[in-house]
């Protein structure tokens, strides 16, 4: 059973994209058996496998020349049909593609050449590679939200490092960090996988986030409608705090911003804060503090310094 959902997995993988007829067939058959989805995320990780093997991110052209009778020897070996799916993705993370950044501070707006929207958050990096085949992106470092636009013959990929994302007309967004990568969806359904071929598919609805580590095999998945419109408030300027204690507020509000807050106070940090503020005014943020947890505020060209304000002396 299990030699025999591999090699239907392969052949699935081999197919995409898919027309409406394909794409149903292929969702009733993920449907008669749970462990379908893991077979077909292994059999897409491993074309990405050979991919990456192919055409190493550091080749130069010369190199890569030097390199094709190796090339062709290794896609015959793997049969037409593979070497024709593995031929259309030769070059991704090979090639620049366009290349976008955000400075700190700055959320950008960027209309896509297929009719998507990608919002991109500050200290932001992408590169976008549009094909007749898949529409790629790789986000490099920062964030960045997609309103993707349907096209059922082109699937839409972000490549975050060692996550994935998949999408055909959705809503999502991608966040990469040091700390890993967090795919939130709000609107319609994302399939998100592990970059490594172990990996398994995960798929999100609208509302839901799954959160990946470099150390973990498989995502932690949650459904937090609330939360992903807080943590998405950038999009139009805002930081939306919900119970979040000051140390995290802080934290967000630098990330926009030259003038940083700093917290001189460390028995402050764990404060619970509540309310919506403007992103590039943490003067603003400063000043309400310091009439709702009596907050100190002493301001300078490049830092807002937050202390706890010392009773009157008697």
């Amino acid at each position: 059973m299990h030699e025999r959902a591999e090699q239907e997995a392969a052949a699935w993988a081999l197919r995409h994209p898919l027309d409406a007829e394909g794409q149903a067939a292929l969702d009733a058959w993920l449907a008669r058996d749970r462990r379908h989805a893991g077979a077909l995320l292994r059999a897409m990780a491993g074309l990405s496998a050979i991919e990456r093997a192919l055409v190493p991110e550091t080749a130069d052209v010369e190199t890569a020349n030097d390199r094709q009778p190796t090339r062709r020897l290794l896609l015959a070996g793997i049969g037409g049909a593979m070497a024709a799916a593995v031929a259309g993705m030769i070059g991704w993370r090979g090639t620049r593609g366009e290349r976008f950044v955000t400075a700190r501070g700055e959320i950008r707006r960027l209309p896509l050449g297929d009719g998507s929207v990608a919002t991109i958050n500050t200290d932001s990096e992408m590169r976008v590679m549009l094909g007749s085949e898949t529409r790629r992106v790789a986000l490099d470092s920062g964030q960045a939200w997609f309103q993707v636009a349907k096209d059922r013959t082109r699937p839409f990929i972000v490549d975050a490092g060692i996550a994935q994302a998949r999408a055909v007309g959705t809503a999502f967004s991608v966040r990469r960090g040091a700390d890993g990568v967090q795919v939130t969806v709000t609107e319609g359904i994302v399939a998100v996988w592990p970059s490594d071929a172990d990996g398994t598919m995960t798929i999100l609805k609208a509302g839901q986030f799954a959160d990946f580590t470099a150390s973990a095999a498989a995502p932690a998945v949650g459904t937090a409608p609330a939360r992903i419109e807080r943590a998405l408030a950038w999009r139009s300027g805002e930081i939306a705090l919900e119970n979040e204690s000051l140390a995290s507020a802080v934290e967000q509000f630098n990330r926009y911003n030259h003038r940083q807050l700093v917290i001189a106070d460390p028995s402050l940090a764990g404060e619970r804060l509540v309310g919506l503020f403007q992103i590039d005014k943490p003067e603003d943020f400063a000043a309400t503090l310091s009439t709702s947890i009596d907050v100190e505020v002493a301001s300078t060209p490049t830092e807002i310094r937050l202390s706890r304000k010392k009773p009157p002396t008697p």
